[in-house]
């Protein structure tokens, strides 16, 4: 065996000590983590109204992910049971406004109230309204996100585009047109609900030029199988599940949200937040802002109360800011 021969070998082990070393120490680089990003976007949240109102509430969550003052997005509902409420609800996005001028707003926005058609709004019919409306959030959240006619492919909403899948397009464009009378800072979200519900999605997608955000509202609802056929198959690989959203908000240019997401139906499962979050960390580059629902609605999505210990320890190691040392 020659010199060069033993040299080669020599260092060819040391590097193999070395290797075996750091993969020991536990060196290697870590798994990545939302709690060390350098960012907020996924600590926006819906929580409970409390004594004085949403903001105080929203603190509190900020703290426990140890996310800085107005960084969360707050995520909020306008008014949609009668017409006279566009006008009325005024006080609401000022409530916000008057207790942190510096927090920003995802207003989810009704199309219709109950019992008007969407051909009624499209034909400008209701202009007034909305632009009441309109001006209520520019005064107090000029560059508010607003979710138009959400989850319109679910049977239940007033705005429920089955049938009249044409009116839903020309209304959502036309409210979005008003809108942007009010402020040029809006950003726009189009939000169906995961899966194929009661009508495909993107048959009522209004158009690349009123959407700034294409969204997804996922919840954990009790479907046979174990955790994880039942993440494959009902959330990630799903008729318009989660790889259709980045897919479909690919092709349109548009960076993905997730207005709102929670356990809650299917109880305690840590595995479905683990999963969103791994989504998400993997899905970085393309998504605005997440928000967790914690509040407890049609059914039970609040993590603080104790009903889902398992998925609130996990969801704060996950999603708790850890700033780099």
């Amino acid at each position: 065996m020659s010199a060069r021969t033993t040299l080669r070998l020599v260092i060819a082990a040391l590097l193999l000590g070395l290797a075996v070393t750091l993969s020991v120490s536990g060196t290697a680089a870590p798994e990545p983590s939302i709690a060390t990003l350098p960012t907020a976007k996924y600590a926006g949240a819906f929580v409970s109204w409390g004594d004085r109102g949403r903001e105080f509430n929203l603190r509190k969550w900020e703290d426990e992910l140890n996310q800085p003052r107005s960084s969360a997005l707050a995520v909020d509902y306008y008014a949609h049971d009668k017409w006279s409420d566009f006008a009325e609800y005024r006080w609401v996005p000022l409530l916000w406004q008057r207790l942190n001028p510096s927090r920003n707003v995802v207003w989810s926005f009704p199309l219709t109230v109950k019992g008007t058609p969407l051909a009624d709004v499209a034909n400008g019919l209701h202009d007034r309204e909305f632009a009441a409306a309109a001006q209520a959030i520019a005064d107090a959240q000029p560059r508010a996100i607003i979710r138009i006619g959400w989850e319109m492919n679910s049977i239940g909403t007033p705005w429920f585009a089955k049938g009249q899948e044409q009116d839903y397009i020309r209304a959502f464009r036309h409210v979005v047109g008003i809108f942007r009378r009010y402020s040029s800072q809006f950003k726009f979200d189009w939000c169906p609900n995961w899966g194929r519900q009661e009508l495909p999605a993107d048959s009522v997608y209004p158009g690349d030029d009123v959407v700034d955000y294409i969204g997804m509202d996922v919840y954990d609802f009790k479907w046979p199988g174990n955790e994880e056929k039942r993440w494959r198959d009902r959330y990630l690989k799903a008729d318009y599940g989660l790889e259709w959203h980045r897919d479909f908000a690919r092709a349109h240019g548009k960076k993905m949200s997730y207005p709102e997401w929670g356990v809650g139906q299917f109880g305690d499962n840590p595995y479905f937040v683990q999963k969103m979050h791994d989504w998400f960390v993997q899905n970085d580059a393309d998504i605005a802002y997440a928000a967790y629902f914690n509040v407890d609605g049609d059914w039970p999505t609040q993590l603080d109360t104790g009903n889902f210990p398992k998925s609130q320890a996990v969801f704060n190691k996950l999603f708790r800011r850890t700033p780099p040392r």
